[in-house]
C-alpha cells in the first residue's frame, strides 16, 4: 500500500478518536446501546482494542447484563488487563452519550473512505479489465448497502417476537393518507407496493398525495420521476388540496390571486420541516439505490417502472430485471418503495373488462415481486370517479374496488361516501352520507 498521506492521517486519528468516543458514550450511558448497535457494526471499528471492547459491551447488552467500565473489563480479561487504561481513555475523551450517533456517523464515513481508498490501490494493481471491473462491482455492493446474511434460531426468534409484543410503542405503519386505504393495507417498512394503471387515470396525481402525506407525518421521501419534470410535478403538487390548493389551470396560466400567493407561501415555509424531493434525469435502478442511500430516504416513489433503463434483449427481460432490483432494495435498505406501472387493459367480448393483476404490463416479476399491489381506473358508474382496488395484501385483506373521488383542478384523491334516500318527515325522501368503515367491519357498499 501506498505510504500514508498527511490527509489519510488525519481521516485515520479521526476515525480512531470517533471509535473511542463510540465506547465511551456507550459505557457513561447504557440508555444509549440499543441505538449504538443499531448504528454500527463491528466493522466500523478498524483498531482492533477498541473492537474487542465494542464487541464485549455489545455481547453484555444483548445478554441483559449491565454494561459498564467493570463488567466490560472483565469481559475483555479482567482488571489486570491492558483493556482497563484503554476503556478509562475512552470514557475521559468523551465529553457526553448524548452526541454518540453523531460518533457512529463518523465511523460510517470513515470506513466508506477506507473502502474506497482500498478500492483504489486494488483497481491500480489490478491486472485486466475485468478484475478492475469486479473490484468496482464489489465497492459498488458495500456501499449501496449490501447486508450480510443473517441467521437467527426458532429460540432466538420466538424471543425477539415476545419482546417485539411487549413493547408498549405502536406498530410503525406508513399511512398514504387515505384512511379507509390504510387500514387495509398496514403498510410497513421495506415493502414494495405497485400502483398501476391506465393513462390519464391519475396514478402520479394519487402517488404524490401519497408521498406528501408521508411527508407531512415525518418521513423521508425521494419522489423519482422519469416522465414528468420537476416544475410539472410542482404544479401538480401545489394544486393539492392538502398542500396550496391552487387550482392547477390557474397555476398553468400563471394567473395566481393574492390568496394563492400566500397560500404558496406557507407551503414554502413548512416544507422546511417536510423532507420531500422531487428528482428528475435517473435512468437506472443503480442511480436510485445509490441516491436513496446519499439521501437516507425511508420511502421512494418510482414514476414509472417501465421507463427504467436496465438490462435485458426483450422489453419481458427489461422489467423482470427492474422489478427484482426494485424489491431487493426494498428488502436490503428497509426502505418503501412505491412503483408506479403501466397496465394493459383487459378486454372481454370486445368490452374494457375490470383490471386485474395480469394486467401489469410486460411481465409477471412484478406481480410476483409486489407485497402491494393497488389498480386504478376509471368508474364508468360514477362520473369523475376513480375505483381503487387492492388486488394484492401479503400482511392484510383486499378489497373489490373501493370508490375515489378525483378532483381534477386540485389532483386530489378522497374517498366517497355514497348516498342513499332516507325519508325526512314531511319532505318525503332526501340523500344521506353512509360513511361506513371499510378497514374493519362492514365493507364500503362501494367496495363490492
Amino acid at each position: 500500500m501506498a505510504e500514508l498521506t498527511d490527509g489519510s492521517r488525519d481521516a485515520l486519528n479521526r476515525w480512531t478518536q470517533a471509535q473511542a468516543a463510540v465506547i465511551g458514550a456507550m459505557l457513561l450511558d447504557e440508555r444509549c446501546i440499543g441505538d449504538v448497535l443499531q448504528a454500527t457494526t463491528s466493522e466500523m471499528f478498524s483498531d482492533s482494542t477498541l473492537r474487542h471492547i465494542y464487541e464485549a459491551a455489545r455481547q453484555l447488552f444483548l445478554n441483559r447484563q449491565p454494561v459498564d467500565p467493570v463488567t466490560v473489563s472483565n469481559a475483555c480479561g479482567g482488571a489486570g488487563s491492558a483493556y482497563v487504561k484503554t476503556i478509562a481513555d475512552c470514557m475521559a475523551i468523551t465529553p457526553t452519550a448524548a452526541n454518540v450517533l453523531e460518533y457512529a456517523a463518523v465511523c460510517r464515513e470513515c470506513l466508506l473512505m477506507s473502502r474506497y481508498r482500498d478500492a483504489a490501490y486494488a483497481i491500480l494493481d489490478a491486472p485486466t479489465a475485468s478484475a478492475c471491473a469486479a473490484v468496482w462491482e464489489k465497492l459498488g455492493r458495500e456501499v449501496m448497502g449490501a447486508k450480510k446474511v443473517r441467521c437467527m434460531s426458532l429460540s432466538e426468534a420466538v424471543n425477539r417476537y415476545l419482546d417485539r409484543m411487549n413493547d408498549d410503542s405502536p406498530p410503525e405503519t406508513l399511512p398514504l393518507g387515505i384512511p379507509q386505504l390504510d387500514k387495509l393495507l398496514n403498510l410497513g417498512r421495506g415493502k414494495f407496493l405497485i400502483l398501476a394503471a391506465d393513462s390519464s387515470a391519475g396514478k402520479t396525481a394519487l402517488a404524490l398525495q401519497f408521498a406528501y402525506h408521508l411527508a407531512a407525518v415525518g418521513k423521508k421521501v425521494g419522489f423519482f420521476s422519469l416522465e414528468t419534470d420537476n416544475d410539472t410535478l410542482t404544479d401538480r403538487l401545489m394544486a393539492e388540496t392538502q398542500v396550496a390548493g391552487i387550482n392547477l389551470p390557474r397555476s398553468k396560466a400563471k394567473a395566481l390571486t393574492r390568496a394563492d400567493y400566500d397560500n404558496a407561501f406557507i407551503v414554502g415555509q413548512r416544507a422546511e420541516r417536510q423532507r420531500l424531493d422531487l428528482i428528475d434525469s435517473i435512468e437506472t435502478c443503480d442511480e436510485i439505490r445509490s441516491f436513496t442511500i446519499q439521501k437516507g430516504y425511508e420511502v421512494i416513489v418510482v414514476d414509472y417502472l417501465q421507463l427504467i433503463d436496465a438490462d435485458g434483449d426483450k422489453r419481458w427481460d427489461i422489467v423482470t430485471n427492474i422489478s427484482m432490483q426494485l424489491h431487493r432494495l426494498a428488502q436490503q435498505l428497509g426502505v418503501t418503495v412505491i412503483g408506479l406501472s403501466q397496465i394493459t387493459p383487459p378486454e372481454s367480448g370486445g368490452k374494457k373488462a375490470r383490471l386485474t393483476m395480469d394486467s401489469l404490463r410486460e411481465s409477471r416479476q412484478l406481480k410476483h415481486d409486489a407485497d402491494v399491489i393497488l389498480l386504478l381506473e376509471n368508474c364508468e358508474d360514477f362520473p369523475g370517479g376513480r375505483t381503487l382496488t387492492v388486488a394484492k395484501n401479503k400482511d392484510g385483506r383486499r378489497n373489490q374496488g373501493m370508490k375515489l373521488v378525483f378532483d381534477a383542478e386540485h389532483m386530489t384523491f378522497s374517498y366517497a361516501k355514497r348516498k342513499e334516500p332516507t325519508q325526512v318527515p314531511g319532505q318525503g325522501a332526501a340523500m344521506c352520507d353512509l360513511d361506513e368503515d371499510d378497514g374493519e367491519g362492514g365493507d364500503n357498499p362501494f367496495d363490492k
